[in-house]
């Protein structure tokens, strides 16, 4: 009678009653502990009533999604053969040291991981996890052994299958989860992808990863104030999921986090190995994990323990206490069995002798053990290219140079909207420079004498090195700030170096133009330059032309500054250097020979020239004021300066020619500035890249 009932039920129940409300089980007693009598109590796993219904006209599938299950149990969705297993043999790194000698990081390690479970690789600090990490996802070259991927050697189409995730989470701070991700996916996914379907990616992502309540908050920067550390680890896998790779690689992704949300990125790691949806294939995963708790360690499946650059155990964790206790160790009670062993097989400074030697008897019992044999043969199949089956990747098509562009400047734009304290400094900072040198200087362009020819000469000379001072030194600061989120995007192929370089010159000039078209007139009208209006223009064009240089100038000094106080540094002088000779502190026709390479060269030689040529070429005649003749500057036959062109000439500067190649030679200068920082840029990635695969 008991298992009727169920099906009873369902058929007297009401058609509009969810089928949710049906899932009810028999209790395994079969009585109620007080009356005696069959009772029903709800099912914790709600499939397993309509599992076990004899339906006819709908399947089970059908039924289970109707009941709120989108997909069946995940164990009985995937063939055994689904996905890419890695597997390393006799790997060995060597790296040089000073002088000639050479020290052994990875010394014949040997392992596999298997998809549909995350390895988990520990062991002390110094004994080679990071590193073997790093050869296994192509990062590092080893010096010996053989890394293959579903029995086959590394090939350049895997890497659009690989995804790594570093230890330090690196975000923008002013974007929202949300549109991090949305950004990334755009970058990351197949460019014939819809908004749609990258949207639905998205949230798909975010549910998985639990980041709902996160979504719409700004990310901010730990100890400033934004998501929690625990979030900001799920985001960082969250990023690297959502082109769904066959392999994923993490370094540490529970250090920092407390013991509950340490268990908690595991168990959501072990969900991921399972596959992103019912019809996709495993996943593999190789997390470094560091000094685990007992809660962490309950979640872990495979263990690989490292030490000394050798392996001291490969297998399931739950056969650990089991392996160290065939081997003499025995592993005490109440004691967490991971922190036990790696203790065991830690190198103590002051009794390092013993502790070598102990780690030495736990590696060589470990290659004298059955699971060292069966790791062997599970390596060799694993390797044997005949017995795996040929995966090729989906042929991806890469987002174009301009969406990419599009992308990325739609992230900046996100990102200088939020900075509004940085843009209301600048603008500040403007006015009051003005203000203060329009009054320095108010009205001293309509006296016309002799002595207004220093004072417009110098007020000229003041605004040029406002322009400079005002866009080198912030842009200066610019990459050093953002290099390490620029190095693991490109690292990671999300997008081309000169979409993104583009993008941050293109944010900034807007906002850069405006402020000088707005504000110039201020200066300009309070010293009264000049009442003509094509002086005007032609003093605005020349600012908005400096104000590009200057930007240029400042992307390059940032992208070959290693930091931002050595950036800031270089600024300086990339700035104080050129403006010496650039013709006010000292004539251009009184610049020693040995220098005159570096006052042509000057961006502000020619931005002096321009300016001044702009407000003097057709000032007309300079008048001698009575004050000019009490200070014997000028009498009413001879005069310093009858007109603007004999201030030109003073100053060592040719109107006729200066005006046309300063025009010429700023904007060579411009794209020179920009072109030598795209190769700075490179270089310093090449570098990195270098660097790694040492």
């Amino acid at each position: 009678a008991g298992p009727s009932l169920p099906l009873l039920l369902l058929i007297l129940l009401p058609p509009t009653m969810a089928a949710a409300d049906l899932e009810m089980e028999v209790n395994p007693t079969g009585q109620n502990a007080e009356t005696g009598r069959p009772q029903l109590q709800p099912s914790r796993t709600k499939p397993s009533l309509l599992n076990a219904l004899p339906l006819k006209g709908e399947s089970k599938q059908h039924l289970l999604i109707k009941a709120g299950k989108s997909q069946p149990d995940r164990k009985t969705r995937h063939l055994p053969d689904s996905g890419i297993p890695v597997s390393w043999s006799d790997l060995e790194l060597e790296v040089a040291t000073e002088g000639e000698k050479s020290f052994k990081i990875l010394k014949g390690v040997s392992g596999i991981a298997r998809p549909g479970r995350v390895l988990a690789m520990m062991g002390p600090s110094g004994a080679g996890k990071t590193t073997l990490v790093e050869c296994l996802a192509h990062r590092a070259r080893p010096t010996a052994g053989k890394v293959s991927f579903n029995g086959r050697p590394w090939r350049e189409s895997m890497s659009r299958r690989l995804a790594y995730c570093h230890q330090l989470d690196l975000f923008r701070s002013n974007l929202t989860v949300k549109e991090h991700l949305l950004i990334n996916a755009r970058l990351r996914m197949d460019s014939r992808a819809t908004v749609e379907e990258i949207e639905e990616r998205v949230e798909e992502t975010i549910v998985r990863l639990g980041l709902t309540k996160c979504a719409d908050t700004l990310i901010g920067a730990p100890g400033m104030g934004g998501i929690s550390g625990g979030e900001r680890k799920r985001l960082s896998i969250a990023s690297e999921i959502l082109n769904k790779p066959s392999i994923i690689f993490l370094d540490e992704p529970t250090s920092g986090l407390d013991s509950f949300m340490a268990a908690n990125i595991m168990s959501m790691l072990k969900n991921i190995s399972k596959g992103y949806s019912q019809d996709s294939p495993l996943v593999t995963i190789i997390a470094i994990i560091h000094q685990p708790s007992s809660e962490l360690f309950r979640e872990l499946e495979d263990l690989t323990m490292l030490a000394d650059g050798k392996v001291a155990y490969s297998g399931e964790a739950k056969h650990l206490v089991e392996y160290s206790n065939s081997i003499d160790f025995k592993v005490p009670t109440f004691t967490n069995p991971a922190e036990f062993f790696m203790n065991l097989i830690s190198i103590n400074p002051e009794a390092m002798e013993e502790s070598k030697a102990t780690v030495e008897k736990v590696v060589a019992r470990w290659k004298q053990s059955k699971d060292y044999d069966q790791l062997k043969v599970m390596v060799d199949e694993a390797q044997d290219s005949k017995r795996s089956q040929n995966i090729e990747p989906e042929i991806q098509q890469e987002l174009s140079s301009a969406m990419q562009l599009k992308t990325l400047l739609w992230r900046e734009v996100l990102d200088r909207r939020r900075n509004k304290l940085m843009a209301a400094a600048l603008i500040l900072r403007t006015i009051v420079f003005y203000l203060f040198l329009g009054s320095l200087f108010y009205q001293l362009g309509s006296d016309s004498d002799q002595k207004a020819v220093q004072s417009i000469s110098g007020a000229i000379f003041f605004i040029m090195i406002n322009q400079a001072f005002t866009y080198v030194i912030p842009t200066v600061q610019t990459f050093p700030r953002e290099i390490a989120v620029f190095k693991r995007e490109y690292s990671a192929g999300i997008y081309r170096m000169a979409p993104y370089y583009l993008s941050k010159c293109i944010a900034n000039l807007p906002l850069d133009l405006i402020i000088g078209a707005m504000f110039t007139p201020i200066v300009f009208f309070m010293i009264d330059f000049s009442d003509d209006p094509n002086v005007f223009g032609g003093f605005v064009g020349i600012l908005a032309l400096l104000t590009l240089m200057a930007t240029a100038l400042g992307y390059w000094v940032s992208c070959m500054a290693p930091n931002d106080q050595i950036a800031l540094q270089m600024g300086i002088v990339f700035v104080v250097i050129p403006i010496i000779p650039s013709g006010f502190i000292i004539n251009l026709d009184e610049v020693p020979p040995w220098y005159v390479w570096l006052k042509e060269s000057s961006p502000f030689t020619w931005g002096f020239r321009l300016l001044m040529t702009n407000q003097w070429a057709n000032y007309g005649d300079i008048a001698c004021s009575d004050d000019d003749k009490e200070e014997n500057l000028c009498t009413d036959t001879q005069r310093q300066f009858d007109n603007g062109e004999e201030v030109l000439r003073f100053f060592g500067i040719d109107k006729d020619t200066d005006a046309r190649n300063g025009i010429i030679v700023l904007c060579c200068l411009i794209l020179a500035y920009h072109s030598f920082a795209i190769i700075s840029l490179f270089l310093k990635t090449k570098a990195t890249a270098g660097h790694l695969s040492k």
